[in-house]
């Protein structure tokens, strides 16, 4: 009797994994199922981090596409595993018509789902060549949409990498990329909002398709958007509030992307720290002769934007960086 009512957990797998499936690959977030597998497999690589160092987290990207990818297939497997051996007798070997047993029923299904077709075993019932060709047409659909998943991952990291060095290389740092704008480049700090708009805008897109990547951490710190953007930020709000000059124009447009991102990252990662990092350091703007206004008015108003860079340190420090790589 019980053994009649497997389908039902089978079932409820199948469609499951089809729902997960469906939501991480079609870039409409990260699934409920995915999330689960994630979470808890990501503090357990922050754990290895802490006592081996951060490099080990650049393992993440890997470790998380890996664990979708046999999450799908294996619980797919066994959602139809179930569903066949529900029904006693639904397969027999197609020589001998030896009712098949479970491991039996195991291999049909792994080579059905694979689309290999090898019929040495065979359905006795049309409902259950019915559900065989099913079972084929989900593997298909698995194949199909895990394909679909791993590329515009692969194509976003590579995006975030591009402009993490675009901003390493305009300064790097806060105060760097705020003293080379105003020194070096052409437009000066208008100029580095005007370079970087569009790519925020396009992350910013990306990121609310595939927020799974803020998991995702990169070996080289100049490859690593989770320095570059605290970095960005940091540096945006000295332009805004630091700076004794008026604003470029499009700064509310690039903090408002920024603001997104981080957004996204949040829902992604619930906590953040307790504390809001230092206030910055004004001496290497005042020692590359920037014109900057009181220090009381600056420290105000970085104490408007203690949530912010809050998790601006969250995000950094997660990644394995300090706060003195945002502000070196």
């Amino acid at each position: 009797m019980l053994r009649s009512l497997l389908w039902v957990p089978g079932a409820f797998l199948i469609v499951t994994v089809l729902f997960d499936l469906l939501a991480s690959s079609m870039q409409t977030g990260e699934g409920h199922l995915s999330r689960l597998i994630h979470r808890p497999l990501y503090a357990v690589m922050q754990g290895a981090a802490r006592l081996l160092g951060r490099r080990i987290l650049a393992w993440n990207g890997i470790v998380m596409v890996v664990s979708t990818l046999l999450a799908w297939v294996l619980l797919s497997w066994l959602g139809w595993a179930l569903v066949f051996w529900g029904g006693p007798g639904s397969l027999v070997g197609a020589s001998t018509g030896t009712p098949a047993d479970l491991w039996d029923v195991l291999y049909f299904v792994g080579y059905t789902m694979s689309t290999l077709g090898l019929g040495d075993l065979k359905p006795v019932y049309t409902g259950w060549r019915l559900l065989t060709d099913l079972t084929a047409l989900d593997g298909f659909v698995l194949i199909t949409f895990a394909i679909s998943f791993i590329v515009p991952v692969a194509q976003t990291q590579a995006g975030q990498r591009g402009l993490a060095l675009r901003i390493h290389r305009l300064g790097g740092s806060a105060q760097g990329l705020v003293v080379t704008a105003w020194h070096d480049h052409v437009n000066g700090t208008q100029g580095l909002v005007d370079d970087l708009a569009a790519s925020l805008n396009a992350l910013d897109a990306q990121l609310k398709n595939t927020p799974g990547l803020y998991r995702f951490h990169e070996r080289q710190p100049e490859e690593s958007i989770d320095l570059a953007l605290p970095a960005l930020d940091e540096a945006l709000s000295l332009i805004e509030y630091a700076l004794d000059a008026p604003p470029p124009k499009g700064l509310r447009a690039v903090r408002a992307s920024l603001s997104s991102l981080l957004s996204t990252y949040c829902r992604v990662h619930l906590r953040v720290p307790a504390q809001a990092p230092p206030l910055p350091d004004l001496a290497p703007l005042r020692a590359a002769g920037l014109p900057l206004r009181p220090d009381a008015e600056v420290q105000a108003a970085f104490a408007t934007l203690e949530a912010r860079r809050r998790t601006l340190r969250s995000m950094a420090e997660r990644a394995g960086f300090a706060w003195s790589d945002v502000e070196a």
